[in-house]
């Protein structure tokens, strides 16, 4: 049967040459994988192949960590032409479909409506109450494929990029708010709390606000260090507080690799309320980045509904890449 359960650790090498492959668009490249984010696969990969033997263990004890990748794969003479691969949220029931391709030549076969419902049939097994992912949103074949499964659309995300190589002038801190570092294992409570307060109902939907959602798994935990150290990748997040109260209205980080080649990230999240902090954290972000990894892509992630996010993001170089439809659907 050309259809088999995905097999780690080894079909990650096959798999990531298969997705770099299928994730070209020849009518609108600026929706490909680009050399930058090749390089990152590849780093993350081979970081996972020296700790598999560490999570095989670990998963023994812990049913979450035996869901970290899931899915099957098409095989055409021994090749790998075709992917579903679907992770579970934390220790809840909730999963998020990571990736779905087919190469370009074995495509308008129904490979992926066959991986993709037999992945469906496997998260239901696994007690699934719910699944999310995220298709290009002028991609009509895959969006058609989504949404005659079930899958409707609750949110738009949009994904901008710069290759500024001098920085816009850092925007000064507004008067009452104070900026605090966060360690790195501690940035999922941060995430929790502020977005308990301040995602909007049709995200809640399909994206619960519940500690489980956010929190890795106890045993986890000791290994991310060790991951994010494999990357070889310099992550500072911090949060804003507003003065006085000491709530939390922001946190932010940038991600930059510590070795060449790799892109550079900005992440930013603001409660609406505070727009008038948008300014300040795209700008020392940026500036951060750029400093900190200079002479690389800078990459910024918004949903549509942080319109201050993106209309500071627009203001000071970033430029429109690609937009994301996410779309739920529940089992």
């Amino acid at each position: 049967m050309p259809m088999r359960p995905i097999r780690l650790p080894s079909d990650l090498p096959p798999l990531t040459d298969m997705l770099v492959e299928t994730f070209q668009y020849p009518d609108n490249p600026e929706w490909g994988i680009r050399q930058d984010e090749q390089e990152d696969i590849v780093r993350m990969v081979k970081s996972l192949r020296k700790l598999w033997p560490v999570i095989r263990i670990l998963q023994v004890f812990s049913p979450p960590l035996r869901d970290l990748f899931r899915g099957f794969i098409w095989e055409d003479d021994g090749q790998i032409v075709g992917l579903v691969l679907a992770e579970r949220h934390g220790s809840t029931d909730l999963w998020g479909v990571n990736a779905v391709g087919v190469l370009p030549k074995h495509r308008g076969k129904g490979i992926a409506r066959q991986l993709f419902s037999r992945t469906l049939g496997d998260l239901r097994e696994r007690g699934a109450r719910q699944v999310t992912l995220g298709v290009i949103a002028r991609n009509i074949p895959a969006y058609s494929l989504y949404t005659s499964l079930g899958f409707e659309h609750y949110e738009g995300i949009v994904e901008y990029e710069t290759s500024l190589d001098v920085p816009p002038n850092v925007a000064p801190l507004p008067e009452g708010y104070t900026q605090e570092p966060v360690k790195e294992s501690k940035i999922w409570r941060v995430r929790y709390e502020l977005d308990k307060r301040i995602n909007p109902p049709e995200l809640t939907q399909y994206e619960p606000v519940i500690v489980d959602r956010y929190r890795p798994p106890r045993l986890l935990r000791p290994i991310l260090p060790i991951l994010r150290l494999l990357q070889r990748r310099e992550r500072k997040p911090i949060r804003i507080l507003r003065t006085g109260d000491c709530k939390t209205v922001a946190w932010a980080r940038y991600d930059v690799p510590t070795r060449s080649g790799g892109v550079n990230s900005v992440r930013v999240a603001l409660d609406p309320e505070h727009s008038q902090l948008a300014d300040y954290l795209v700008t020392y972000h940026l500036d951060r980045a750029i400093a900190r990894g200079p002479g690389r892509r800078v990459d910024f992630t918004i949903p549509d509904w942080m319109s201050a996010v993106i209309s500071s993001a627009e203001t000071h170089g970033f430029t429109r890449r690609v937009e994301y439809h996410m779309l739920g659907l529940m089992l």
